[in-house]
């Protein structure tokens, strides 16, 4: 079944539309391209702020389920969360809200970020410099056609999968720094040993 037959598929906001000409506007934290961590999670350290010349529709700002897909490469799919919620979604983006009864958002998270379906959106590119998709390529992505349960049973190992990537490099950091600030003391203790 076609994606766009089962949630609603649509561009983010062109920003020259609603953007304030003189400040103060009305501020919204703005999700942008290095945001983005090929990870699969929006880095909120890397949101920029977003001057609106008025108050902006919901169609155009991130809402928990939403699945966003940046339109270049590396075409990286992330799932809104409670901490995401509220974000201005730009035209750099597609916005995906499905209907849960027909499929859940953390498993179109999962399937929009397999190296399959990568290498799906890579063929499908324009073929301007930037590689481009258009939004109207995920609303006729074809779905297979899986029933909620086994969705959540996918969706659950692909969280589980993700968490534990996520403690691995946190304990990898740890590691870099931890051996860092062994040596720097060793290398300080021989010094004054000389």
């Amino acid at each position: 079944m076609k994606l766009g037959n089962i949630a609603a598929v649509r561009s983010g906001l062109v920003l020259s539309r609603k953007q304030a000409r003189e400040a103060p506007g009305i501020k919204y934290p703005l999700l942008n391209l290095r945001s983005i961590n090929p990870g699969g999670y929006v880095d909120t350290e890397q949101l920029d702020v977003f001057d609106a010349s008025e108050y902006l529709s919901l169609d155009y700002l991130s809402q928990v389920g939403d699945v966003i897909i940046r339109l270049s490469a590396p075409y990286t799919a992330v799932l809104i969360d409670e901490a995401t919620a509220g974000m201005v979604v730009s035209s750099n983006f597609v916005i995906i809200r499905v209907d849960r009864r027909e499929i859940l958002p953390k498993y179109l998270f999962w399937l929009l970020n397999t190296p399959k379906v990568k290498r799906s959106i890579y063929e499908n590119t324009s073929s301007n410099m930037l590689g481009a998709i258009k939004a109207k390529y995920f609303s006729d992505f074809e779905i297979p056609k899986l029933p909620i349960a086994k969705q959540q049973r996918i969706a659950d190992m692909n969280a589980l999968a993700l968490k534990e990537a996520m403690l691995l490099r946190r304990l990898a950091e740890e590691k870099e720094r931890y051996y860092g600030l062994l040596i720097d003391h060793t290398h300080k203790e021989l010094k004054r040993g000389k």
